[in-house]
């Protein structure tokens, strides 16, 4: 009778280590060969039918290593002892499969890269290096994370290389360098996220589709932003990088100093990084000194205020309809930038809505703590603190500075040259002009809040705070925006 032992496969006990060399190597062995096929090949029209050889390809290597993968000498000690049938010797190949099926070639290749050469690297050194653990998810260590990324973006920028996105050619066929490494760190990131988490589901899922999908989604995004742009406009794709670091970073500190809940800060970052991208840092940083400055004074007096029923709620901290109602406009103003070809009065708008924002929270903070009771803009009647519509020369004062400190800050950081574009020529006479029209812009929004706080606000069902900050904030873009095109068309 033949031997019941020699009948089963001779598994060697598993090795973490070669399960990651084979998992990093596959990629060079098998994916860049493929990937150099297709892009020699693709001028051949029989190449049009590469896709379904691509899946399929992926189909056997999927029935490979579901059937015969643990009888393979030496291979088979990528296979754990007590691996169920939901493992990822085979979700991996059919995660690539469907990649192939669904996203372009760039795509695909990209989220092949990142998943092969990001997740081997981020096992070895979360096991060398195992001490410092992710907040969020204790079975990943932040060194394995790092290693992802790092791995991860030299493969991703060696593949958007070889197999770059078709929207970002030179018309020499060449790759255009900022769009393969924007692209190539966006990607190594959702990658390195996907895999941190800690989910049911498998992550050679979870990274090659977060890729995949990032790729995709930020590649029409950048050619949407400038595909009416000239060539030397500041909206370049890398500066979508400076702009996620820097909103991380003014996040960290908001949630750090508790100026805003949660979702508030979600949705400042996120409007935040269409401001930083559209308007360079110039615009960014009055974005970012309305951000402080407000911040500032909602928690100014805080006792006080807190006494007198002025107070923001939940301890003058931010919420996500405050944030809405102040920064959806400016964002508005810079998302509409490229689709009108880089007028420069969007930019200017911004810059006026920056300005009455900051100009109506200084008027409102500072106000409640006169030590004399304001009058009702209506009637000059002398009201309580905290009565929509009430101004107070305190008050007054403080929207003149807010607005001020915009309309200097627009004037000092080089903003209006940014607006104007690099072909257009200033005098002094020009950026007096542009700097009062900022200033005058964020006055004009103070005084429609408060009109419009002492007329219409809580009396109809959905015309409150908010409701009345966005007409604020409306109507210091729209006179910024105005006397812009006045100013151009003269």
């Amino acid at each position: 009778m033949p031997d019941p032992a020699r009948s089963k496969p001779m598994l060697k006990s598993h090795s973490p280590a070669f399960r990651n060399i084979v998992h990093f190597a596959v990629f060079f062995l098998i994916g860049l060969p493929l990937l150099a096929f297709v892009r020699l090949n693709a001028e051949y029209a029989w190449l049009a039918e590469i896709d379904y050889w691509l899946v399929g390809f992926f189909a056997l290597a999927t029935l490979f290593n579901v059937l015969l993968l643990r009888f393979v000498p030496v291979l088979n000690r990528v296979v754990r002892g007590n691996e169920g049938w939901y493992n990822g010797l085979w979700i991996y190949p059919c995660s690539l499969m469907v990649c192939f099926a669904l996203f372009p070639h760039y795509a695909a290749f990209g989220a092949w890269a990142a998943m092969a050469c990001g997740d081997a690297p981020a096992s070895f050194f979360g096991r060398m290096f195992s001490s410092y653990r992710l907040p969020w998810n204790a079975k990943k260590s932040v060194a394995g994370s790092i290693a992802f990324a790092a791995f991860a973006l030299g493969a991703l920028i060696l593949t958007l290389y070889f197999m770059p996105c078709p929207l970002f050619l030179k018309k020499s066929g060449a790759p255009e360098w900022p769009y393969v490494w924007t692209l190539a760190v966006l990607a190594a990131l959702a990658g390195a996220l996907a895999e941190s988490f800690d989910t049911g589901l498998d992550d050679n899922v979870r990274v090659p589709f977060s890729a995949a999908t990032t790729l995709v989604a930020a590649a029409q995004f950048l050619k949407f932003s400038t595909r009416n742009l000239a060539e030397t406009t500041h909206v370049q794709p890398q500066h979508l990088l400076h702009a996620l670091l820097a909103n991380s970073i003014l996040g960290v500190i908001v949630l750090l100093c508790r100026f805003a809940d949660f979702p508030a800060t979600f949705l400042g970052m996120m409007l935040g990084v269409l401001i930083y991208f559209y308007a360079n840092w110039q615009g960014y940083l009055l974005f970012g000194l309305f951000v402080a400055l407000g911040s500032f004074l909602s928690k100014m007096g805080l006792q006080r205020k807190t006494e007198n029923h002025t107070a923001e709620a939940n301890h003058g901290k931010r919420g996500i309809a405050n944030v809405a109602a102040n920064l959806l406009v400016p964002a508005l103003c810079c998302a509409a930038y490229p689709i009108l070809a880089g007028r420069p009065s969007l930019l200017m708008a911004f810059a006026g809505s920056i300005a009455a924002a900051l100009a109506d929270t200084a008027s409102s903070e500072i106000g409640v703590l006169s030590p004399h009771e304001p009058w009702l803009i209506t009637t000059f009647k002398r009201v309580a603190h905290g009565t929509n519509g009430a101004v107070s020369l305190l008050g007054f004062v403080g929207a003149i500075a807010g607005s001020g400190i915009i309309a200097v800050a627009a004037y000092g950081s080089g903003f209006f040259r940014v607006a104007a574009g690099p072909a257009a020529t200033f005098t002094p006479w020009i950026l007096t002009g542009a700097t009062a029209a900022i200033f005058f812009s964020g006055i004009a929004g103070t005084l429609v809040d408060s009109y419009l706080g002492a007329t219409i606000e809580d009396k109809f069902k959905f015309v409150g705070k908010g409701a009345v900050n966005f007409a604020c904030t409306l109507t210091g873009a729209m006179v910024a925006g105005l006397l812009t095109e006045v100013w151009m068309w003269v």
